[in-house]
């Protein structure tokens, strides 16, 4: 019997196939359902348990004669890391049969980034972050063991299809339009493919041969112009360009780790001196070990392996006819359709400004979270799939959590997951996560490792091909209720298919916003219809655009410096000036925001942000104002004007 920790990740469940496929048995320790789920579906006997629980590694360890150890943390902070690779490791030493075979995959950030470059086998480690040093003291503890054998393996970055890491990274960036980076492009990058770094695994663990540390490394290291020019060219984009002046851009990312790390944040600042060094830092490895006595020889080239990836991962992306690319406003005001499924949440990370239309809805739509909470008795709630609403995605549930209500986020893109959770830690907050495989609701688990009284979604499932299924997950997922909140459709849904959002309409499912299929859904899970209604009636039409945004698109102005912008940026005003300089962020124009200054920075600037941190307490009221109207709709007018319909759905 084989162990493989960490088996449900990148490199693990590639070797745990390859495993399989050589008729090995093979177990893998997991922590949650979903990564049990994948472990299965590879091959493998999951084992539910982590490196912070010495039960759990023995009874996973139990009677194993070889032991892969790929778990622990990637992102985090000294003591995290501490955690996981040496202490965990330390744990998983004394779980382990005394003659069992240990392998442990390190890292080369033990060679840190001076060194006399190419380093190799016999090179002294001198880490330099808190990750090399982590992993060099696990090094030390597994050469250490008196009994069995153990092996160190230390890779280069590894990639191949599934990659999470820095490829996927990269691709984003040039999808976005990320054309200008770095440095000059010729310092080095050596890479290792997955496939070439899983035949030296099962060498030295299945095949029990070598001891001691062995480097692994791809057949050659690559200038950063050629790597991430072949993997443009493999995903069909243009190839960046070098030449921004590391001089000036290595302060700036020192100058905001420093910040990020004052704010006591886990892991790197979005600009950070790492990232900086991964880009421009010459650094190339020369195994030599691995070869002689190993026999091992990486055979996957950097020209073929490379673009490869960039093929799949353009592969995940929705495809698009020419109609359905959005307008350049669209683009610059973040309502474009993501790549991912949702709106494209990133242009809200670098300017929170999401409109009128949406923080009217946002306070809208806690009401109607509450009023479902209260009508079934819930006390936990999970959202899922996180995005639907335009505007920053993933926190429609921070009232609740604020009165003690327990939060679940999921979603299936980790980049979004993950910015989605520091906001929630900006306010204070930690949700649980739960992180699914694909877009495709059919591939969901029937089981999450947590479980919810209810379940919601908002404005989501017309994204889907299959939203009834979303609906299917919702009744397993929740042990009391369901609530689905989607749009009206009226006649502002079809004034948005015709203008601003001509084109979107071609991905969007429209049978989901037909109340009926929903009932008719809802039924086939076992549901019961408990209540519905009509919300979010304001005294404006569909304003699913911020006005600020889509002014400075036209006038091809650039966002406001944090502090500045027209609009009073003075303690009494209400415009564009960034609230901890006492702008009020969000004002109304008869109260004093928006006026002055260029006609781009001239419009409302609107966000739930400032709000949500205190920033801005007169929010609430100036939308309750606005809000008030509701009371006269008649009720021949309200499914007219209405954007959303809500429904609570009984167990």
């Amino acid at each position: 019997m084989i162990l493989v920790t960490g088996g449900s990740g990148f490199i693990g469940r590639h070797l745990v196939r390859a495993l399989v496929a050589e008729g090995e048995e093979v177990r893998s320790l997991v922590r949650s359902e979903e990564g049990a789920a994948r472990s299965a579906a590879d091959g493998a006997q999951p084992v539910r348990g982590n490196l912070e629980d010495a039960e759990s590694l023995r009874a996973a360890a139990a009677g194993c004669d070889v032991v892969y150890h790929l778990a622990g943390a990637v992102r985090g902070s000294a003591a995290g890391y501490q955690a996981t690779h040496v202490a965990g490791t330390a744990r998983l030493l004394r779980a382990i049969d005394p003659d069992c075979r240990f392998v442990f995959v390190s890292s080369t950030s033990v060679y840190g980034w001076h060194q006399d470059w190419p380093a190799d086998d016999f090179t002294p480690p001198r880490p330099e972050l808190a990750y090399g040093h982590a992993k060099l003291a696990a090094e030390r503890l597994t050469l250490a063991r008196t009994t069995g054998s153990s092996v160190v393996l230390r890779p280069t970055i590894t990639y191949g299809i599934g990659d999470p890491g820095m490829l996927n990274r990269a691709y984003h960036l040039l999808k976005k339009g990320t054309r200008r980076w770095p440095g000059t492009g010729r310092n080095r990058i050596h890479l290792l493919h997955v496939d070439d770094f899983v035949a030296g695994l099962l060498l030295v663990g299945a095949g029990r041969k070598g001891s001691g540390v062995y480097l692994m490394a791809g057949p050659r290291p690559t200038p950063t112009a050629e790597l991430f020019g072949l993997l443009a060219d493999g995903a069909g984009l243009p190839r960046p360009r070098f030449g921004l002046p590391v001089g000036l851009i290595r302060p700036t990312a020192r100058a905001l780790d420093a910040a990020f790390a004052a704010t006591g944040r886990e892991g790197d600042s979005p600009l950070s001196v790492h990232s900086v060094d991964v880009l421009t830092v010459d650094r190339a490895y020369a195994p030599k070990r691995a070869g002689d006595e190993l026999g091992w020889a990486p055979q996957v080239q950097p020209e073929d392996g490379i673009p490869e990836v960039g093929r799949w991962l353009a592969s995940q992306e929705p495809s698009k006819a020419p109609s359905q690319r959005p307008s350049a406003a669209a683009v610059a005001s973040g309502n474009a359709p993501s790549d991912e499924l949702g709106f494209d949440w990133r242009g809200y990370v670098e300017d929170e400004d999401e409109g009128l239309g949406t923080v009217y809805e946002r306070f809208a739509l806690r009401d109607v979270i509450q009023g479902a909470l209260d009508q079934t008795g819930s006390q936990s709630i999970l959202h899922a799939p996180l995005f639907g609403m335009m505007g920053f995605p993933g926190i429609d549930a921070v009232f609740q959590a604020r009165n003690g209500v327990r939060v679940g986020l999921l979603d299936f893109v980790p980049e979004r997951l993950d910015a989605v959770v520091k906001v929630w830690r900006d306010l204070g907050l930690e949700p649980e996560t739960h992180l699914v495989d694909s877009p495709d609701p059919a591939t969901w688990p029937d089981q999450l490792d947590r479980r919810y009284d209810m379940a919601f979604s908002f404005a989501a499932l017309w994204w889907f091909a299959d939203p009834w299924t979303v609906v299917e997950k919702h009744a397993r997922w929740a042990d009391k209720a369901v609530l689905t909140c989607c749009l009206n459709k009226n006649v502002f849904i079809r004034l948005r298919q015709l203008s601003w959002h001509k084109g979107l309409f071609d991905r969007l499912n429209l049978d989901s916003l037909s109340h009926r299929e929903l009932l008719a859904a809802g039924e086939r899970a076992r549901l019961r219809p408990m209540d519905t209604g009509l919300f979010d009636v304001p005294p404006f039409p569909d304003t699913s655009l911020p006005l600020a945004k889509v002014a400075r698109a036209l006038l091809g102005k650039k966002p406001p410096e944090p502090g500045g912008g027209a609009g009073g940026g003075g303690p009494g005003g209400g415009g564009a000036g960034h609230p901890a300089e006492g702008g009020g962020g969000a004002g109304h124009p008869a109260e004093g925001g928006g006026g002055g200054g260029q006609p781009a920075e001239g419009a409302w600037r609107w966000s739930i942000l400032p709000y949500l941190r205190g920033e801005q307490p007169e929010l609430e009221a100036k939308i309750a104002k606005l809000s008030s109207w509701e009371r006269f709709v008649p009720a021949t007018v309200a499914p007219a004007w209405a954007h959303h319909r809500y429904t609570v759905f009984a167990k």
